[in-house]
């Protein structure tokens, strides 16, 4: 996951990963479309005494939180190999189910998130190309 990654056509959607170091590995990523900035979010991979566990947060240009009163969304690492994790909340956080992220290639990595609102699942994925290799 390390690395520059970007995917979309009209929405664009990048995430940027740090290599790990003490224990931790930290992204942000950008979501815009027509000149627009959609969202913004930061997202830290950390080894806590319970395993490992990505916790992240959505903010709107004017760094207003999306999530309800401040909240992070915490999921824990549940499915790992080579070139493919799962986080996933349980229970599930206020709309995040699980993340999933995986390398169909090299230069590919794709994003599963599943959702649940309103009593129903749902989701989308996001499929990025690596840059500024």
């Amino acid at each position: 996951m390390t690395g520059a990654w970007r995917g979309g056509d009209e929405f664009i959607f990048e995430e940027t990963w740090s290599e790990p170091a003490a224990g931790v590995m930290s992204g942000m990523a950008r979501g815009h479309q027509g000149g627009q900035l959609r969202v913004l979010e930061y997202i830290i991979i950390a080894e806590e005494t319970d395993g490992v566990m990505m916790r992240f947060k959505h903010f709107n240009g004017d760094y207003s939180t999306w999530e309800k009163d401040g909240a992070v969304v915490a999921l824990s690492l549940t499915t790992v190999t080579d070139n493919d994790v799962t986080f996933s909340a349980d229970p599930p956080s206020e709309t995040v189910k699980s993340i999933r992220y995986w390398m169909p290639t090299s230069k590919t990595l794709q994003a599963d998130v599943v959702l649940f609102e309103d009593g129903a699942e749902g989701g989308f994925s996001l499929l990025f190309n690596r840059f500024n290799d």
